[in-house]
């Protein structure tokens, strides 16, 4: 397996990627919102409010990736800890021991980034699953009650 500043780099380089997608998705959808095409001569002519609505959302959420980028650049990669805590890395196995890799972060949950033919998951300690798996080891089982269901999973390995 790769190692853990490699991964890093790769969940930022897919922010990067994210962010610049997300900038000309902004400007595309301001520049819709105040095209003279789409300003309604009637209450009924909603073009332009709904791209303003969208070039809201899309600015809110650009500003999301922005300060997740800048969260993930300020992350140093240090020693090994024997304990899931904030920028752990850690291998996760459920119970038909499928495994899965996992970045415990304050900021992107649930991005999924591919690095070489491994994927790993961001989560938070936000997240039902990664409130669970804080201060755990490798060895210890976590339990963890999802959408109806209860998952037992094993922590195999913390970077």
């Amino acid at each position: 397996m790769q190692d853990k500043q490699s991964f890093l780099q790769c969940i930022i380089e897919q922010l990067a990627s994210d962010l610049l997608m997300l900038e000309q998705a902004v400007a595309l959808a301001r520049d819709t919102a105040t095209h003279a095409d789409c300003l309604g001569s009637s209450k009924y002519e909603t073009m332009g409010l709904e791209a303003s609505y969208l070039a809201q959302g899309q600015g809110t959420r650009l500003i999301e990736v922005e300060h997740s980028l800048s969260y993930f650049k300020q992350i140093i990669v240090n020693a090994c800890t024997t304990e899931v805590v904030l920028s752990s890395m850690l291998l996760l196995a459920d119970e038909q021991d499928h495994q899965q890799l996992l970045w415990i972060a304050a900021e992107a949950g649930g991005l999924k980034v591919q690095c070489g033919e491994i994927e790993i998951t961001v989560i938070t300690p936000r997240s039902p699953l990664g409130r669970a798996l804080m201060r755990k080891s490798a060895g210890d089982e976590v339990v963890v009650h999802i959408a109806g269901r209860t998952r037992h999973y094993e922590v195999v390995d913390v970077y």
